[in-house]
C-alpha cells in the first residue's frame, strides 16, 4: 500500500492581477497541510530558493515565477495564467512531498539564506560582453539567466578553463545541481 502524500493538495484561493507585468497573474493558494515542518528540507533541496528559517518563509523563481512559500500559504507571481499557476503549484507540491520523503537523508537548513540576486550571477560572468551568448551585455545575461530565460550552457567563456569554479557555483544557486544549505 502506497505511503499518503504529506501535503495532498494545493488549493487556489485568489487569482488577481499581477503588479509586475499587467499581462500575467498573481495566485494565493492555501495548503491542505501545514508545511513548516518541510520547509528547511525543502530549502536543502531547492538551492537557488532564499529561506529564512526564523520566519518560515522560503522565496524562489521558479520559470520565472516568484513563488513564497509559508507554512499554510503559497503566492505566485507572474503566472502566465491560472493553468499555468496550477502546474507551478503542481511542480511545489511534488518538490514539498519530496523534500518530506527524504527528509532522513536530507541536511535541514537550519540558517537564513538568501536568493542570489541578478548582480551575484553577473560578477560570476566573465564581464566581457562579448555577446557570444546572444545578449548585449553580461548583465543582460544575468537577468537571464535568474529568470530561467537563459542557460549556462549560452556563455560559451563559462566553459573554458579559470571558470570551473564559477559555473559550478552558478549552477547550483540556479538549482542545476544540489547545493548545501549556507
Amino acid at each position: 500500500m502506497a505511503e499518503r502524500a504529506y501535503l495532498r493538495e494545493i488549493y487556489v484561493t485568489h487569482v488577481m492581477d499581477c503588479l509586475a507585468d499587467p499581462t500575467k497573474i498573481r495566485v494565493v493558494a492555501e495548503l491542505s497541510e501545514n508545511v513548516g515542518e518541510a520547509l528547511p528540507y525543502l530549502a536543502t533541496l531547492l538551492p537557488q530558493a532564499g529561506y529564512n528559517h526564523a520566519a518560515g518563509v522560503l522565496t524562489l523563481l521558479h520559470g520565472g515565477r516568484l513563488l513564497t512559500v509559508y507554512s499554510r500559504v503559497v503566492t505566485i507571481a507572474k503566472a502566465l495564467d491560472e493553468d499555468d499557476a496550477r502546474e507551478v503549484l503542481q511542480w511545489l507540491r511534488d518538490r514539498i512531498n519530496e523534500a518530506y520523503a527524504r527528509r532522513g537523508e536530507l541536511a535541514p537548513c537550519l540558517s537564513r539564506r538568501r536568493s542570489p540576486r541578478i548582480l551575484d550571477v553577473y560578477k560570476l560572468l566573465p564581464g566581457t560582453n562579448c555577446r557570444r551568448c546572444g545578449e548585449a551585455t553580461c548583465l543582460a545575461l544575468a537577468a537571464r539567466l535568474i529568470f530561467a530565460e537563459a542557460r549556462l550552457g549560452d556563455c560559451p567563456s563559462l566553459a573554458g578553463a579559470g571558470f570551473e569554479r564559477n559555473r559550478k557555483l552558478l549552477a547550483e544557486w540556479l538549482g542545476l545541481e544540489a547545493g548545501r544549505c549556507s
